[in-house]
């Protein structure tokens, strides 16, 4: 009897197109990495290699094996969750088309920002479909590498995440984003923050909220007050009916 190698059966599965899978350091600790041959398919806390194996298997109608080799793919992903500004390409063939569309517009959001549920449904031009999103956020394969922790609750609370939601803050803070600020500036009824040099964002606009009691800046409680100060809705954070 020939006895084959487990090296030799995951290169020859490899070479069949198969989806191969490694671990990487994230700011949440170990993940597994999976990816084919149009992207990353896949990132989620290590657990075991079975389990990973068989919620794949599960979720995207394929197998997945641990990779031999670390190819270009999977070291920019590797990269990318260790906090580099890298490119990574993604593969979101088993998405519906609302759902690619939904994680196309959360990849948009820059580090430092976060924007709510209705903000996205907005610029998707579908302003109703607020749960929609949430559900497509909820099933984004690629956490992390497609930033989906930058969707907030619409009351810019945290809200959940497929991590859950103290990792979600815990990220959000790690980039910038002031809880705190944005509490100051909601509990004070306002929705807006304006500045002099004449544009008004929301309050998760890079740090604008944390500026709020500074001089120069401005809390708005609607677009009214805002256009009575002569002020015109920041081109980054959009935040007109968000």
């Amino acid at each position: 009897m020939i006895e084959v190698s487990p090296d030799f059966t995951a290169k020859v599965f490899a070479g069949c197109g198969l989806d191969r899978y490694t671990t990487a350091s994230s700011a949440l600790g170990e993940m597994f990495v999976a990816w084919s041959d149009c992207g990353v398919s896949a990132v989620r806390i290590v657990s075991d290699e079975q389990g990973f194996e068989a919620w794949y298997r599960e979720r995207f109608e394929r197998g997945c094996v641990p990779a031999v080799e670390i190819d270009p793919i999977a070291t920019a992903a590797r990269a990318r969750l260790q906090g580099e500004d890298v490119e990574v390409p993604v593969d979101l063939r088993d998405c519906s088309p609302f759902e690619e569309r939904v994680l196309r517009k959360a990849a948009e959001i820059a580090r430092g920002n976060a924007r709510p549920y209705r903000w996205v449904a907005r610029e998707l031009g579908a302003p109703a479909a607020m749960r929609a999103v949430g559900n497509a956020l909820g099933r984004n394969p690629v956490p992390l590498l497609i930033p989906c922790h930058r969707i907030i609750r619409t009351d810019l609370t945290a809200g959940g995440y497929v991590f859950g939601t103290d990792a979600k803050r815990k990220l959000l803070e790690t980039e910038g984003v002031d809880f705190g600020a944005i509490e100051t500036v909601t509990r004070r009824g306002f929705r807006y923050v304006g500045c002099e040099r004449g544009w008004f964002c929301l309050p998760t606009c890079g740090t604008v909220a944390r500026r709020i009691d500074d001089p120069g800046y401005m809390g708005l409680r609607n677009a009214e007050e805002a256009h009575e100060h002569g002020l015109v809705p920041c081109h980054l954070c959009r935040p007109i009916a968000a």
